[in-house]
């Protein structure tokens, strides 16, 4: 290869006056993150051959198979099947309209060209319209077209002339165009598998040939920022400047864009190669570039950089999120620990052992020694002396020196052979003393001068489990953090612990943040705690955490904090959490960065320290289990105060679409009305926010999730004026700051149905007016009849009032003793005219309350009659209801009348007695009453007399006790009595 990079390609020169959204070239390219789509996501088809984008944002696609239009998300798919009446496929080639609208070019059935504009399709009049085989559109600054075909080169003026350019030339005659640059002086430069050509006032000249090209196919042409005029092709790429050309690479370049950065990408057999700086790096197939690059690679107005590939539509991007993986050196990707060392660079522990990241590159570092190979990490540690302490799953620890590779300062080991009560260590932590605090699954040991001297466990007072963090404050609190609760010690080695059981209000805890007013924060398994003044405040789900376990807990430069999660990592507000703390604000406006946003992983890893690092330059580092993810801070301030576009794409009044205008009249029997609109920001779609409303209809906003689908459906709008406002803004979503909140609207006035307009009114007020008249002039003729009745009436009643008046009295004496046996009947039971079930509820009630509000006793039995069942069978039922209601009179007349007592019939043969008396008291009657019936006889159908026995159960009503559970109570003793062998009473 052959690299000749001059002053003009020196990068740094013009840095300060680049947009500022752009590639950062800071970045290599395998930082840069990576994005597909391909027929499965919408795509029309997987080659891609011309890429390009509109006024309003929307990327174009053109595919072997048709168009699409892109928002980020979604694909808006233009083909045969989508557009009626023409054959859109074989899209070689889109370019924007000067005046609107985008230009395609058609390809196999029906060919020729067409605009898409304010939504509808249209042939470019004349013959451009159906003019094939076109492979290279480019609009000129006088605003004519002009078209490579694979057989010459057209040029379209704004009158809609055709002019056929290159058959008047021989070398273009014939040729398939593969490349077109429009001049700002009128000319343009044409490449075609000759070289490059100049049309200058109608001529052709071999202008490659003259300024030192070789003869070979030019594939690309483009204007420098640093000027002069890049030409790629077969033979490699080329600048042109000052009248020669100079090599920037031999190596063949089928597509060509020099990005806003000054950086130039070349698409090359083996992947796509950006130079700049004097050097080049290739982004291929081991990044995720997959396919044979197509001529399609196009940069966005964010900077963005997108790729056609024979596999797909690639987006390069270099959001405020990166990975770091296996293909930047890393051994293993599922990191564990994380801490940046002075001057030695960034420290990475993973089970294959250590990674140093130093100036872009991953080394290893080897841990093996005493025979043992290299373990797998879970913790690190910065050593005062300039070392590492290194925490292993099942080796202790190791002490790395700062001089790894002298042979003089070589590694040794805390492990269970020198008094560790386990080798497997979580946490590390060196302090002000010297002396070295290792967390693990057997409790907290304390190693200083050459051996363990102290060991903390659950016997003093450490909450059992893994020690998963260890966290100094500057007054020398040391803060330990397991998998079972929290625990401070203080300098004097008191220690305090908080454990699920004894108010701490999550179950582990992964790290610990202060805060200069003596505070704490604190990320667990149930959201981020707060802990001030002794007390414990919560932030989980409820007040928008997207998820509550959080790992490691970070603050960027701006006070804002970063947590690890399962789900991604969290930016949260510091001036937010104070809100909602103080009441003032209900939920956080949480901004999520996933493995969408270029995380290597959404789940991060945690219960190892540190599982994350805010380095020296701001950035944030954090271990997930797919690699490193990396993330700016200030980039992702800026991504969201990016502006973003919205559309209303379309507005569609029962299933027909209608105009985009600013405002809409409906018929007065519309009934459905469906708004589609979306939001662009190709560089992060998904963090996009939605609300909307239909003023004069919707009471408040309607907030929508982060799909792919933005529609407003709306079923019977009331007619009137009517105002539809969408609003869309960049994660969190806050509606307050409306400085970063864009607004887009439609009118609508809807029309009311006949029976709803002025003269219906009208109408209905005099049809209305009539009928009342109507009404009156009947209602006072018939008042008159009726007076006439009454005055006859009155006469005749009147002499009938006196007897009436008797028979009243004698009905209303009737009525009352009708009502007093109604009232007996309510509560009594009919057969054995003792107090029935409702009766005794209602009784037993009322005895709860007196117990309750005077103290009185209460006791409470159920009878039953033993062997009732044989009776029935061997009698008859008849027999039975006597047996009954001699046992209930039995019963009645051995329990008395006595205040506070009552009999009542519970169901069958079973009985309540309720006794407001004491325990002692009520068991002797309840004794007496179970004598009394076992002595009586009873005369039986057959001569015999027969005697009854009962068994009863008896309970006491207990402080704190309710009706159920005494009712249950005397049920379970009732059935102790008949087990026990009936005709007995059980009363404990």
């Amino acid at each position: 290869m052959r690299c000749l990079l001059t002053s003009g390609l020196c990068l740094l020169a013009l840095l300060a006056s680049t947009p500022s959204w752009a590639l950062d070239p800071a970045r290599k390219v395998e930082e840069y993150t990576l994005a597909r789509w391909t027929m499965e996501d919408g795509l029309p088809h997987n080659l891609v051959h011309a890429l390009s984008q509109d006024a309003d944002g929307y990327l174009w696609a053109g595919t072997w198979e048709g168009a699409a239009r892109f928002d980020g998300r979604r694909f808006t798919q233009y083909d045969a099947g989508t557009v009626q009446g023409m054959e859109i496929e074989g899209v070689r080639a889109i370019t924007p309209h000067p005046q609107g609208g985008m230009v395609l070019s058609l390809g196999r059935v029906g060919p020729g060209l067409v605009r898409f504009h304010q939504g509808r399709w249209q042939r470019l009049p004349g013959p451009a319209g159906t003019l094939p085989d076109v492979s290279v559109l480019r609009f000129g600054p006088d605003g004519m077209l002009w078209i490579g075909t694979d057989h010459s080169l057209f040029r379209l003026d704004r009158d809609g002339r055709l002019h056929d350019v290159g058959s008047a030339h021989a070398r273009l005659a014939n040729e398939r165009v593969l490349a077109i640059l429009p001049l700002s002086d009128g000319q343009v430069l044409v490449g075609n598998r000759h070289g490059l050509f100049r049309i200058t006032q109608g001529r052709a000249i071999d202008w490659g040939r003259g300024v030192g090209l070789p003869g070979t196919s030019v594939l690309a042409i483009q204007r420098s920022r640093w000027g002069g005029i890049l030409v790629g092709g077969s033979g490699g790429a080329w600048r042109i400047e000052q009248g020669r050309a100079q090599q920037i690479t031999g190596t063949r370049a089928e597509a060509m864009l020099e990005d806003r950065n000054g950086n130039l990408w070349i698409s090359t057999l083996d992947g796509l190669r950006r130079y700049g700086q004097g050097r080049y790096e290739t982004l291929g197939e081991r990044h995720g570039l997959m396919g044979r690059l197509a001529p399609a690679l196009f940069e966005d107005r964010d900077g963005l950089l997108w790729v056609g590939t024979t596999n797909g539509l690639f987006r390069i991007s270099d959001g405020p999120v990166f990975g770091l993986g296996r293909s930047n050196g890393l051994r293993d990707i599922y990191v564990r620990a994380i801490i940046e060392r002075p001057d030695q660079g960034i420290w990475i522990g993973h089970p294959m052992g250590v990674d140093a990241w130093e100036n872009g590159r991953s080394r290893a570092v080897s841990l093996a020694f005493d025979g043992k190979p290299d373990p797998s990490v879970l913790s690190m540690a910065n050593a005062r002396d300039g070392g590492l302490w290194v925490g292993t799953y099942d080796q202790g620890v190791i002490h790395l020196p700062a001089a790894a590779d002298n042979p003089q300062a070589l590694p040794w080991r805390i492990d269970e052979a020198r008094g560790l009560p386990s080798n497997h260590v979580r946490a590390l932590l060196e302090r002000a003393d010297g002396s070295l605090w290792i967390g693990g699954n057997e409790g907290l040991s304390v190693y200083r001068e050459g051996r363990i001297v102290r060991h903390y466990s659950a016997a003093d007072g450490l909450p059992d489990g893994n020690v998963y963090v260890l966290y100094e404050t500057g007054e020398g609190r040391l803060w330990i953090g397991t998998s079972n609760g929290m625990a401070m010690m203080q300098r004097d080695g008191s220690l305090r612990a908080w454990t699920p059981d004894s108010g701490f209000p999550a179950v582990a805890a992964f790290d610990f943040l202060a805060d200069p007013d003596g505070s704490l924060w604190i990320a667990t398994d149930r959201g981020l705690l707060h802990w001030r003044d002794g007390r414990f405040m919560q932030f989980d789900h409820r007040q928008g955490l997207p998820n509550n376990r959080l790992f490691r807990l970070l603050e960027d430069d701006n006070g804002d904090f970063w947590a690890s999660s399962n789900r991604g990592v969290f930016r949260i507000s510091r001036p937010a959490l104070t809100a909602v703390e103080n009441h003032h604000l209900a939920r956080l406006p949480v901004e999520a960065f996933t493995h969408a946003d270029g995380l290597p992983s959404s789940q991060a890893n945690g219960a190892s320290a540190p599982a994350g690092w805010r380095m020296r330059d701001g950035k944030l580092w954090f271990a997930t289990a797919n690699g490193i993810g990396v993330i700016d801070p200030d980039d992702a301030r800026r991504q969201r105060a990016q502006g973003v576009t919205l559309v209303m794409e379309s507005v569609e009044a029962d299933g027909r679409v209608l105009p985009l205008q600013p405002r809409h009249e409906l018929a007065a029997d519309t009934r459905r009305v469906v708004i589609r609109f979306t939001g662009l920001n190709q560089r992060a779609p998904e963090r996009l926010r939605y609300r909307y409303r239909m003023v004069g209809f919707d009471r408040d906003w309607i907030e929508t999730d982060n799909g792919i689908t933005h529609a407003a459906v709306y079923t019977n709008l009331p007619p009137g004026q009517l105002r539809f406002e969408v609003q869309v803004m960049n994660a969190p979503a806050d509606w307050s700051k409306q400085d970063t909140v864009v607004t887009q609207a439609v009118a609508f006035d809807k029309a009311a149905p006949w029976w709803l307009r002025a003269w219906a009114m009208v109408a209905y007020a005099l049809l209305l007016a009539l009928a009342g008249w109507a009404i009156l002039l009947l209602a006072m003729r018939r008042q008159r009849r009726r007076q006439r009745r009454l005055e006859a009436l009155v006469e005749a009643r009147t002499s009938e009032l006196s007897d009436k008046n008797a028979q009243l009295e004698r009905a209303s004496e009737a009525h009352a003793h009708l009502l007093e046996q109604l009232a007996y009947q309510a509560g009594h039971d009919p057969l054995t005219r003792l107090a029935n079930r409702r009766a005794g509820d209602a009784f037993l009630a009322e005895a709860l309350e007196a117990s309750r509000r005077e103290g009185r006793p209460l006791c409470v039995a159920l009878l039953d009659i033993d062997h009732f069942k044989s009776v029935n069978d061997r009698y008859g039922h008849a027999f039975g209801d006597d047996v009954l209601s001699q046992v209930a009179a039995q019963a009645q007349r051995l329990a008395g009348a006595q205040e506070g007592v009552l009999i009542a019939r519970y169901g069958g043969e079973e009985f309540l007695v309720c006794q407001q008396l004491p325990w002692t008291v009520a068991r002797a009657r309840l004794e007496t009453l179970r004598e009394g019936i076992a002595q009586a006889s009873i005369d039986a159908p057959d001569g015999s007399a027969l005697r009854c026995t009962v068994s009863i159960g008896m309970a006491e009503l207990q402080p704190g006790q309710d009706l159920r559970d005494l009712l249950r109570e005397a049920d379970e003793r009732l059935y102790r009595a008949k087990e026990r062998g009936r005709d007995r009473l059980v009363s404990n």
